[in-house]
């Protein structure tokens, strides 16, 4: 090996501070329809302190009513009990199967409502409601290729719900599709014009398209709907961050500590915005912060590192990176930051081996880096 000490390549250290924003927002407690009181149509019964029905086989219909009952007072666990009864009493009993499959939805039972669900389609495949439900299920069952299927055979008969637009959209932004799913929240919010989570979804789809102002004017949107929403706020601070408004962006975060003060993502991105502005040291008082609330939150370690790196304490730098690789070992970028900070204490083998570490983790800008320890090597 030759003795010969390489220059600090100082040019090529990538430094990545991790933010963090949260989108799509989803509430869960917004998607499931209202159970059907009754049999069906005109013979359904509204006020459920009355839902007798008067049917051939009467004792599998009170229970199903005992069920709607239990269903509609929140008490899932009991309803679904009581819709067993009714099953075992009427197997073909098709409201209390599909009075099950909500309950189970409820229940975040997701495998037991999927199974309900099919078996009541099979009998009604044109119940747009039903078939909505199913895309709902598969959707958290985080069966993404699927669900878009029913979303549109719901849509095929004529069924109506915010959701069923949202929903498609979040699926579009999963699969970084973010013009499709601004057109999907595009019709959510035809659809519901103060719907919360569309407005605030498309907003991160402007954002993730770097249409920042675009972003800003739904994220305003969304604050002017629900201003008692940490997560609104936080993103709203990531896109005045990037647009360099530091004060905005402090603002937004403060905002959101203020309504869930131990928020540690907000109070992360807030240390980001001082690193940004170049106030490393208040950078690292909100990263050590963040730990308080979160020990185990390794992006602060690696951000702790890359503001000590930036005041020229490699020292420091190495032993926060460490940290984060002890709390996240896949944690490739820690690597190359780590890598990073040693070659600049002049320990080319321990910077060499975390780049490498950080490529076999399958980080791609690691080859870069990898490539000058090939030389060094010979």
């Amino acid at each position: 090996m030759k003795k010969t000490l390489f220059p600090l390549l100082i040019l090529l250290v990538s430094l990545t501070i991790i933010a963090q924003e949260q989108e799509p927002v989803i509430d869960t407690s917004q998607i499931v329809v209202p159970i059907r009181i009754g049999i069906e149509g005109e013979a359904a019964i509204s006020d459920t302190t009355s839902t007798l029905i008067v049917a051939e086989d009467q004792e599998a219909n009170l229970l199903y009513n005992e069920g709607i009952e239990l269903y509609t007072a929140g008490n899932y666990e009991a309803s679904i009990k009581k819709f067993n009864q009714a099953l075992k009493l009427s197997p073909d009993l098709q409201i209390a199967l599909f009075g099950r499959a909500n309950a189970y939805l409820q229940s975040a039972k997701y495998k037991e409502a999927e199974s309900d669900l099919n078996k009541y389609i099979l009998k009604n495949s044109e119940d747009g409601e039903a078939l909505y439900l199913m895309a709902y299920t598969l959707y958290f069952m985080e069966e993404y290729e699927r669900a878009p299927e029913y979303f549109k055979k719901a849509l095929d008969f004529e069924h109506k719900d915010v959701n069923l637009y949202y929903f498609q959209g979040v699926m579009a932004f999963r699969n970084q599709e973010y013009k499709t799913a601004i057109e999907w929240f595009d019709k959510a919010i035809e659809f519901d014009s103060n719907h919360f989570y569309s407005f605030n979804d498309r907003a991160s789809s402007y954002r993730m398209m770097e249409e920042l102002d675009k972003a800003i004017a739904d994220y305003d949107k969304a604050i002017s709907i629900n201003d008692k929403s940490e997560i609104v706020f936080n993103n709203r601070g990531s896109v005045k961050r990037l647009k360099k408004d530091f004060a905005g962006a402090i603002e937004d975060y403060d905002k959101a500590l203020k309504i869930n003060s131990e928020y540690h993502i907000a109070l992360n991105n807030k240390g980001i915005t001082y690193f940004e502005d170049g106030k490393f040291e208040q950078a690292i008082s909100l990263f050590e912060k963040v730990l308080k609330n979160n020990k185990d939150y390794a992006y602060a370690h690696n951000n702790i590192g890359l503001s000590y790196y930036k005041m020229g304490q490699y020292e420091k730098a190495v032993d926060s990176y460490t940290k984060a690789i002890l709390l996240k070992p896949d944690y490739a970028e820690a690597y190359v930051h780590r890598g990073s900070a040693r070659e600049m204490l002049r320990n080319m083998k321990g910077a060499c081996d975390d780049w490498e570490k950080a490529r076999e983790l399958g980080f791609s800008e690691a080859q870069e880096y990898v490539s000058i320890c090939t030389d060094y090597k010979k």
